[in-house]
Formats: C-alpha cells, sequence, structure tokens
C-alpha cells in the first residue's frame, strides 16, 4: 500500500516542484487547488479543507502557497493542513525567502536578478508576469499576500500545533524549506526526513 500527499495549491498536472522524497513509487500524490481550471483532484482552498477528512494523508506538501495568503489565513491553513496528517505525518512546506530578498533590496537592487529571472520585487511583491495571466482569467491568487522569514514560518507553524521542526534557508533559490511533524520527533530522525526530502542547493561553480 502506498503513502498518501497532498499537494497544496498544486498547479497543473506535472507542473511545478516536486520534493525528492516524494517521486518514488511508495507515494501517491493527491493535487488539491482552488483553480478548476487546473483540474485538481480536490477542488478546495489552502486554507479550507473540510472536503479532506482528518488523517487521511501521510504528507502534506505546499510549494509557493502559503505567501498567497493574508496572514489572517495562514494559522487557520496550517491547522487544516495539520488537521488531515495522520500522527506519524509530516508538512513539507517551501515558500520566499524574505530575509534574502531584502539584502539584495537593501543593496538598491530591487530589480535585478535574484535567480532564474526572478528579482527581489517579485519576491515581495509577485511576479508580475503571473500575476497579469491571473488577471486576464479573472482571478487574483498569484497575488502575493504574505511574507516570511524561516523565524517568522517556524514560530507560525509551532502556533499551528506542529511539534517538530527542521528548516532551511536555500539561498541559491531565495527559498525556505520547512518540515514539521505532527508529533515531537528526535533531531536525529528530523534530520534525516530533512536529508530524504529537502532539495540541496547545487554546488557552486
Amino acid at each position: 500500500m502506498t503513502a498518501r500527499w497532498l499537494n497544496i495549491g498544486s498547479g497543473a498536472a506535472g507542473s511545478g516542484l516536486r520534493p525528492p522524497g516524494l517521486r518514488g513509487p511508495d507515494w501517491t500524490e493527491l493535487r488539491l487547488d482552488a483553480d478548476p481550471a487546473v483540474c485538481p483532484d480536490i477542488l478546495a482552498t489552502a486554507h479550507d479543507l473540510q472536503v479532506v477528512d482528518s488523517a487521511s494523508v501521510d504528507a502534506v506538501f505546499s510549494s509557493h502557497c502559503i505567501e498567497h495568503l493574508y496572514l489572517d489565513q495562514a494559522l487557520p491553513a496550517l491547522r487544516e493542513w495539520k488537521r488531515v496528517l495522520h500522527e506519524q505525518g509530516f508538512l513539507l512546506l517551501v515558500c520566499p525567502d524574505l530575509q534574502a530578498a531584502a539584502e539584495m533590496i537593501a543593496q538598491d537592487r530591487l530589480f535585478d536578478e535574484a535567480y532564474a529571472g526572478i528579482t527581489p520585487f517579485d519576491i515581495v511583491f509577485s511576479h508580475q508576469g503571473l500575476v497579469a495571466q491571473g488577471r486576464a482569467a479573472g482571478h487574483h491568487w498569484m497575488e502575493h499576500r504574505s511574507g516570511y522569514t524561516l523565524s517568522s514560518l517556524t514560530r507560525l507553524v509551532s502556533q499551528a500545533g506542529f511539534e517538530g521542526y527542521a528548516g532551511l534557508r536555500l539561498r541559491p533559490r531565495f527559498e525556505l524549506w520547512l518540515l514539521a511533524t505532527v508529533t515531537p520527533r528526535s533531531d536525529e530522525e528530523l534530520r534525516r526526513l530533512a536529508r530524504q526530502h529537502f532539495l540541496q542547493p547545487r554546488p557552486s561553480v
């Protein structure tokens, strides 16, 4: 029997980031998105998962989604993400690193490339090309409504009731990676899970 992972804010099938540890045949993906145009397995918003049973998935993954929620929606969302996880389940959360963007902004490099064509302006205020596409499609889901540093994100996840944490500032991608467990885990187990599921930075050339 394969384990199930819930991809929150998945986008179209096969698009977006796939964490290394969830790519194998032992895992089955369930895609959840608020946009019916991407044909998700579950049509729902990221902060209201009433259609998903409690303790029904082994992992929740969310990449570049939480920053599209208002701050007052983020804590209810995280509590929902915890609710649908099995007791031994975990959350894997990826979002922009505002601290890294701020370092470039402090150097007056607001529109310089941070990585892969993305600028600090895009990181803070949303990727303008995607925002324009959303407006043309009649929605505003691609707009950033909040942002985080690693410490503030960890604090928020703790407030949602998660018991164990491992975090990484993935500087080459200007991303925060945070793994959070429903129940307490040893430091060794948290490190093992992080090595298994975190995207590792490429060596600099």
